[in-house]
């Protein structure tokens, strides 16, 4: 015996109603080739669209997914065994395929704010335009977030019409917004992450590694924690309507969740307010910079060190000697090496008490303790004390954005403990 499903139905009903499969398929709004593949059970129509199809051939939904007619009598009276297995089965595989469709769909978008990351890096560190980079990325990561709209929009029409039990409706709902609640999640970390590209001085500049990860981070948790308070007042508005509804054991997780996302929030609001009162006031760069240096306590060592004509060493250890050089005044004027490279320290008094010529292109800075007549010791510090400091510097808000890490997984590992409790 043939076995009856929804495709060979269909075939049926619209040959006994002389249309071509191009007829129904411009009926219903999709192509030919569509409507062949579910003649030949290769898929299966949308939810939305079986209502219009029953009334097209004017059948039922439950026997277009029994994939038979009831007999006149059975239309009247059928028994809960007769009808609802195989129509049970039949919606229970278009519900999952409706959501796993909604999961694809999900990647697409995530993947567009993807890229915007992937592009915000390639400006700030290809190109030194770290501005431009963050603008280029708020580009994508708007587009991706539109998707997610159309996208979720579709995943609820497709069954607003459909002959779904409430209680499988209500968790198909769920399950679909709790994914579109991870996949933005997702979006507005890379959001924050990216975030600090805004922060450089000028839209020519580019943010390095160094400082641009610590800050990605802590902008990360932020945002991550703003989103997640906003989340869960949405989805007590949603529960409140009545969109979808939770289990006992659901609701319990939920009270255990929001019970160690306040204790987590509390951390790292404690942790991010330490990070930047002492980033200003306790380890910031200048503080750092002041425990390293050379000290002179005569002056003619301090000019000899200052008028050596070094190989220049960058933060990467290349070294190149600095010769050719051209040199102008203040008006622009061309004048001496001598002239141009002659600096004088004064005293408390103004009085000039050192001449040098600052010739070291190592050299990053000099401080003195001014006095009278005397400006002695004097400090200075190369650009490998700078890149030491910077690294140190670099060091403490690397160590903080793992301490972040450390705080959220620790709250994700506890809660999942307690909950499989």
């Amino acid at each position: 015996m043939e076995k009856k499903t929804m495709g060979t139905f269909i075939a049926a009903l619209r040959k006994a109603n002389g249309m071509t499969q191009k007829d129904l398929a411009e009926r219903l709004n999709v192509s030919d080739k569509t409507v062949s593949r579910w003649e030949r059970d290769e898929g299966a129509p949308d939810l939305s669209v079986i209502p219009v199809i029953a009334e097209i051939f004017d059948v039922t939904c439950d026997e277009l997914l029994r994939g038979q007619r009831k007999s006149p009598a059975g239309r009247v009276e059928l028994t809960q065994e007769e009808t609802f297995p195989k129509a049970d089965k039949q919606r229970q595989h278009l519900i999952k395929s409706a959501l796993a469709q909604y999961r694809n769909q999900t990647l697409i978008a995530v993947g567009i704010s993807a890229l915007g990351l992937i592009a915000a890096l390639i400006c700030n560190f290809a190109f030194l335009k770290a501005i431009l980079g963050f603008l280029i990325g708020m580009v994508f990561y708007t587009a991706g977030a539109i998707c997610h709209a159309v996208f979720l929009n579709k995943a609820f029409s497709s069954v607003e019409d459909a002959d779904v039990e409430e209680k499988t409706l209500a968790d198909y709902k769920k399950k679909v917004i709790t994914l579109t609640e991870k996949a933005l999640a997702l979006t507005v970390a890379l959001i924050g992450f990216t975030l600090p590209l805004t922060m450089v001085g000028d839209a020519y500049w580019g943010l390095g590694f160094e400082s641009f990860l610590p800050m990605g981070v802590l902008w990360t948790a932020l945002l991550l924690i703003v989103y997640a308070v906003v989340v869960y007042c949405i989805n007590s508005a949603l529960l409140k309507k009545g969109l979808y509804i939770l289990s006992k054991k659901e609701e319990g997780n939920r009270d255990l969740k929001k019970k160690y996302a306040c204790i987590l929030a509390c951390v790292l609001i404690a942790t991010i307010l330490f990070h930047a009162i002492g980033n200003g006031n306790i380890w910031d760069l200048d503080s750092i910079i002041d425990s390293y240096g050379i000290e002179f306590k005569d002056y003619d060592a301090f000019k000899e060190y200052m008028n050596r004509n070094d190989p220049f060493t960058d933060r990467y250890g290349v070294t190149e000697i600095v010769a050719g050089v051209e040199y102008y005044d203040s008006d622009g004027n061309e004048t001496s090496e001598e002239e141009a490279m002659t600096e004088t320290l004064e005293d408390m008094n103004g009085k000039t008490v050192c001449t040098y010529l600052r010739r070291n292109p190592n050299v990053y800075g000099i401080s003195c303790e001014r006095g009278d007549g005397t400006v002695l010791p004097i400090r200075v510090w190369t650009m490998q004390d700078y890149y030491a400091a910077e690294r140190v510097f670099a060091g403490i808000n690397g160590a903080y954005s793992l301490l972040y890490l450390i705080e959220i997984l620790s709250a994700v590992m506890i809660y999942k403990k307690k909950k499989a409790n």
